[in-house]
């Protein structure tokens, strides 16, 4: 990792208020967690004129996704690209919904100061907003314009005579077989000089809508920002600044992602631990659990080119666990062999973008939930009583996480916690 790309700057100018931080790699997953929350509970009409909607500078926006090794998280799906606009979701103290859609679990949160003028990350072109989702991939004008199976032509509100959320409300509720597919659109394209006060009106619209159902996270009851389909250039487009999981289920995603952003970066991307509210009542929560990380925070730019020479999976008896065992045998270089332990994680962050998405690791089912804390802890284990003899590194995800004490006492080899 470089040293250029060793520390994140986040900057957010809003009207009337600004969450600035300069982050080492070691504090940022802490302090993303504490500035999401910040940004949802941060509740201005717009980012300081008609031109910047409060998107801008507040909120989190977010892309639930189905996890995945086929293709990157940050890649774009053929139906986005086809249809030319991209479904994502914004979540906010006055603009909340109870799950994601499809009740997916995982995904990545964008980064507002992409939207700066000083940024060198690419802003996103957000073209239009649903208080309630759209169901764009079914629409013209790239997910704005027209639904396929309603006998109306839908456009962008303005352009049908909507200027408020009482008259979307009442647009919406005057279609009684496919409501959504008769909303309007508000138009949030860069030529819309009012597009702040479009936004405004479609987070009051939004706010209309708990009394029309139940909030109980069914389908299609989050919103929708359509957005163009970015150029792909990690780690500049599309700007991100985490994953994100939403509780156990989908921390195998959220992880995944985290791999895939350090192999196309070789920089670290925090994993947030997500709460959806059960009722309207309650509030989204964003934690970070370092336990749960699959890249870990490093003290300082990497100080062996590589530190693995070498690695594979092979298959071993193990006495304690009484059956066969697949363990990665790593050979480290003669550099990985010194790592000093100021430079641990730096040498697991290679291991894990090298080898994680492997069957024998992803798919393991001894222990799904810890086994990379478990590897790192092993990992350490092995530079502390094998250092002289790397060619005995052998490390196995089926062991259960324990403390560094037990760890040694066990030879490496814990078979309980």
């Amino acid at each position: 990792m470089s040293a250029a790309k060793f520390s994140l700057v986040l900057l957010l100018a809003c009207a009337g208020s600004a969450f600035s931080l300069t982050a080492r790699a070691t504090d940022l997953g802490p302090v993303t967690a504490s500035l999401l929350t910040d940004l949802y509970q941060y509740t201005p009409d717009d980012c300081g004129d008609d031109s910047r909607p409060a998107y801008m500078c507040s909120g989190v926006m977010l892309r639930a996704t189905n996890p995945t090794t086929a293709y990157h998280f940050y890649s774009i799906s053929p139906a986005s690209l086809a249809n030319g606009g991209v479904s994502v979701s914004y979540l906010r103290k006055d603009a909340k919904f109870a799950s994601f859609y499809a009740q997916r679990t995982s995904g990545f949160i964008f980064d507002n100061t992409a939207f700066d003028k000083g940024s060198n990350r690419k802003p996103l072109k957000v073209l239009c907003a649903y208080p309630i989702d759209g169901a764009s991939l079914r629409r013209t004008d790239s997910g704005c314009g027209d639904y396929e199976l309603t006998k109306a032509v839908e456009t962008f509100c303005s352009q049908m005579g909507i200027t408020t959320a009482e008259q979307w409300l009442e647009l919406y509720q005057g279609e009684s077989t496919y409501p959504q597919g008769a909303q309007c659109a508000f138009d949030m394209r860069d030529n819309n000089p009012r597009r702040a006060k479009e936004f405004l009106q479609n987070l009051r619209a939004e706010a209309f809508l708990p009394g029309l159902y139940t909030f109980n996270g069914s389908d299609s009851q989050e919103n929708e920002l359509v957005i163009a389909p970015w150029k792909v250039d990690p780690a500049y487009s599309p700007p991100v600044i985490a994953a994100f999981y939403v509780g156990q289920p989908g921390l195998a995603g959220a992880r995944v992602s985290q791999v895939q952003w350090y192999q196309a970066t070789e920089s670290v991307l925090p994993a947030i631990d997500m709460t959806m509210p059960a009722t309207q009542q309650d509030e989204v929560t964003f934690r970070y659990e370092a336990k749960d990380q699959a890249i870990y925070p490093v003290l300082g730019p990497d100080r062996c080119d590589r530190f693995i020479e070498s690695a594979k999976w092979v298959r071993r008896y193990d006495s304690g666990f009484r059956k066969m065992l697949m363990s990665l045998q790593v050979v480290p270089t003669e550099c990985g062999q010194r790592t000093p332990p100021d430079q641990t994680n730096n040498f697991f962050n290679e291991m894990v973008a090298g080898h994680y998405l492997d069957p024998e690791w992803i798919n393991n089912t001894d222990n799904p939930q810890h086994n990379l804390a478990s590897m790192r802890r092993q990992l350490i284990c092995v530079m502390v009583l094998a250092r002289n003899n790397p060619s005995s590194w052998f490390l196995e995800p089926s062991r259960p996480y324990t403390t560094h004490s037990k760890s040694l006492d066990a030879g490496c080899n814990n078979t309980v916690p």
